[in-house]
């Protein structure tokens, strides 16, 4: 039987860093926008909140949904799903609180291993899901963006 899970991420960016978690997995190093599976009864608003309390120790401010990704990865590629197959995430804009320092999570995944502000800039040279997260925090008119990005990475 084929699993969809559904999962919430945040999208946080501030000063021209966009908070990320570190990730570690058979060996190789990833960063993920912080957030995951959706609870049965928990709205994906819930969700991302619940997710960032757990991955990144903070309350956020859950805004507007920014992008539906259909993470759907290759049979021969690298997936960090461990759950299912194929995911369905909804990436909201979030913000935390004003002087929120990265720390480690209060319950994080299991391959997480930090959180991080990360330039914007540096994102092209680092593996970071999803790929085209580059082009969405660098366009000069982000509301021009279509809503919906289905890739595979």
């Amino acid at each position: 039987m084929l699993l969809i899970r559904s999962a919430a991420r945040a999208l946080i960016v501030r000063d021209g860093r966009v908070l990320l978690t570190r990730c570690v997995y058979e060996g190789s190093e990833f960063y993920l926008l912080p957030g995951g599976g959706q609870n049965p009864g928990e709205s994906l608003r819930q969700t991302v909140a619940r997710e960032c309390r757990e991955e990144i120790d903070t309350e956020v401010e859950v805004g507007a949904l920014r992008f539906v990704r259909d993470y759907i990865p290759s049979e021969a590629g690298f997936s960090y799903l461990s759950e299912a197959p194929h995911q369905v995430e909804h990436i909201f804009e979030c913000q935390v609180p004003e002087g929120y320092r990265p720390g480690g999570g209060v319950e994080p995944d299991s391959t997480q291993v930090g959180v991080e502000w990360v330039e914007i800039d540096r994102v092209p040279g680092i593996r970071v899901y999803p790929g085209w997260l580059m082009t969405a925090l660098q366009a000069e008119d982000p509301d021009s963006l279509p809503v919906y990005q289905g890739d595979a990475e």
